[in-house]
This record gives C-alpha cells, sequence and structure tokens, in this order.
C-alpha cells in the first residue's frame, strides 16, 4: 500500500510540474512523424533494401519510445539534479563531438558521425544541443557574477570549441544554429 502510494505522488508531483501544452506538443509532433513514417515512400524504400514493409516505421515506433522514456526521466529530475547531469552529459557528448574528426565516419563528403558497436550511428551534436541550452542559459542567469560582459564572454568561451569542430566536419547548418542560440540567448537576457 504504501509503495502504491509512493508511486501516486511520484506521478502526481511529475505531472502537476510538467508544461503539459509543450507536452501534448511535442506527443503531437510524435504522433505526426509517426504518421508520416507509415504513410510516406517508406514502403518503397523498404522494397528496394529488401526489408519488413514497415521496418522504418517500427524503427521509429521504437526512437519514440526512448525519447518519451527521455522527456518523463529529465522532467522529473528536479532542478539542482538536472543541472549536475546536464553538466556531466554536456562534457560527454563533447568529447564524443572531439571524437567525431578522428574516428567518425564519412558519407557524402562530411564527417558528422559515430557508430560504436553497441550504439546505432548518431550526430554528437544533436545530443549536446539541449544540454548547451542549459549550460549557456545557466550562466547567463547566474548571479555569482553581476557584470553582463563576463557572462557574454563565458557563454562565448563555451561554444566557440563546438563551432570550431562544427566547421571541421563540415556542418555549417548546425553552426549557424548553434551561434545563432547563443545570439538569441544574448538578446534575451539583454532585456
Amino acid at each position: 500500500m504504501q509503495d502504491s502510494t509512493f508511486v501516486y505522488k511520484l506521478y502526481y508531483g511529475w505531472w502537476k510540474n510538467i508544461d503539459k501544452s509543450i507536452f501534448f506538443l511535442i506527443i503531437l509532433l510524435f504522433c505526426l512523424g509517426l504518421f508520416f513514417s507509415l504513410v510516406s515512400t517508406s514502403l518503397i524504400a523498404s522494397d528496394k533494401l529488401n526489408t519488413n514493409s514497415y521496418h522504418f516505421f517500427f524503427k521509429h515506433f521504437f526512437y519514440i519510445g526512448i525519447g518519451i522514456f527521455f522527456i518523463i526521466f529529465f522532467s522529473s529530475i528536479n532542478k539542482d539534479n538536472l543541472f549536475i547531469i546536464s553538466i556531466i552529459l554536456f562534457f560527454v557528448c563533447f568529447i564524443s563531438l572531439s571524437l567525431v574528426p578522428i574516428i567518425g565516419i564519412e558519407v557524402k563528403g562530411s564527417k558528422r558521425w559515430l557508430e560504436f558497436l553497441f550504439l546505432p550511428r548518431f550526430q554528437p551534436i544533436e545530443l549536446l544541443k539541449p544540454f548547451i541550452i542549459v549550460i549557456i542559459a545557466s550562466i547567463l542567469s547566474s548571479e555569482k557574477n553581476s557584470s553582463l560582459y563576463y557572462k557574454y564572454f563565458l557563454s562565448f568561451i563555451v561554444i566557440m570549441p563546438i563551432i570550431f569542430l562544427l566547421i571541421t566536419q563540415p556542418d555549417i547548418g548546425q553552426t549557424f544554429l548553434v551561434f545563432f542560440n547563443l545570439v538569441n540567448f544574448n538578446f534575451y537576457f539583454w532585456d
């Protein structure tokens, strides 16, 4: 009885504290992506690859399940622990981004992907982007130093190695995305 009360309180605390409109928009985007992977030309591609007709649908569904797990996991962590986990994962993802020029997989002239035996092929910048947002937001909203210019300089120092690594891949689209993310934060905190 006590275990079910703990689970209920944990679930209720999570549900009460999340932004429901953003959560339902994310679920809607997941469902739209799943729908389009079912009705798109993936049936034609699966015929060419001699796989199951619904191979891409099931693959997409699997990754949606992983995404929902991580949404629930990260949204149930309190703010202090989330910051600590974000710093750790930021450095892990940054190290993996640093490995791309060394052991990355080249596809169509660009080295952007890593492939390990136990993981599918992935782009480290895609994992790094959410943690960049958390790190830059925490730097700019920090109350330890009141100098806004120092905070801008520090956030610029954090972003520059990432931009350099993205340019060497070359991945100009992600470079602009990360840079304009920094610019957007600076305009937001300038007001």
